[in-house]
């Protein structure tokens, strides 16, 4: 097997995220690596440029995942999803080490060709995101453990300092309404958007979910986000644009455009928490799309 490279981008995230312990993970990273290669009898080339996990081709027909143990659990949580979807719209897990002390990891099917969306134009990447949730909330399974509640996503009412609260709150009741009137929940990727979608064969699968209890269009809020930095500034082409990818996604999705809509003020607001929370400052640009849509 050839050395394992520990990229610099993962090391820089480890060292932010969980400081020396995090350096001192990746400095154990090349055998855990090893170790996992040689128990499912794979081999392991040049990882993938991720941040937050160890990503690396193995072989033709699989893709090595390794993750740091964080309390969040979010490598157990993606065997567990990726476990109940069984290959409908998202890539096959193939074997998972989960709840180790020291490192999680998964063999994952790998796809081809393999790319994903972020170079597509809006007219072939929406519905291609549209038709693969869909195939995803109609997988029709159990919920699977560890999956998470959309209502326990993030607590909209506690706010941030950076945040006005005549943003943070309305949405907050947005959210309890469209809890309120949903229909049976399904479950949702809960990250959706053109880096999570790859194309296979003559279709798209999915990777990288969150996993979240939900009505459907949940996944529409996300992928309207996205791709980071080509939303326009301006508020007539921003209202165009987002009202074009509406029309575009919620039919494919078999979702209500309007609830789509709303799920996308309360994404947007999420998202523009979680910047603040990480101390990144305000997201101006979550924030005109929380307004555009419900103004």
């Amino acid at each position: 097997m050839r050395s394992v490279v520990v990229p610099a981008a993962l090391r820089a995230a480890m060292a932010a995220a969980h400081g020396p312990d995090g350096l001192a993970w990746c400095d154990r990273l090349p055998e855990r690596v090893a170790g996992y290669a040689a128990r499912w009898g794979v081999p392991v080339e040049a990882p993938f440029p991720a941040t937050y996990h160890w990503v690396a081709p193995a072989g033709p027909g699989a893709v090595l995942k390794v993750g740091y143990p964080s309390p969040e659990r979010d490598v157990a949580r993606e065997a567990a999803v990726l476990s109940a979807w069984a290959g409908r719209g998202a890539v096959r897990l193939l074997a998972a080490d989960v709840g180790g002390a020291d490192a999680e990891a998964l063999l994952l099917e790998r796809v081809h060709p393999g790319t994903d969306l972020l170079d597509a134009p809006d007219e072939e990447a929406f519905p291609l995101m549209g038709a693969v949730a869909r195939a995803l909330h109609t997988a029709g399974h159990a919920r699977p453990g560890l999956a998470v509640d959309a209502g326990v996503l993030v607590d909209l009412r506690t706010g941030h300092p950076d945040l006005p609260t005549s943003v943070t709150g309305p949405a907050a009741d947005l959210l309890d309404t469209l809890r309120a009137t949903a229909g049976p929940p399904a479950l949702c990727h809960g990250d959706l958007h053109h880096g999570n979608v790859l194309r296979s064969g003559t279709g798209a699968v999915v990777i990288d979910p969150r996993g979240v209890w939900g009505e459907p269009a949940l996944d529409v809020g996300v992928a309207l986000l996205n791709p980071l930095g080509t939303l326009p500034a301006d508020r007539g082409a921003l209202c165009a644009v987002l009202d074009r990818r509406l029309q575009l996604i919620c039919p494919a999705m078999g979702v209500d455009v309007d609830r789509g809509r709303a799920w996308t003020v309360v994404c947007a607001v999420v998202s523009a928490l979680w910047t603040a929370q990480d101390g990144l400052g305000v997201d101006d640009t979550a924030l005109a799309v929380a307004a555009v849509l419900t103004g």
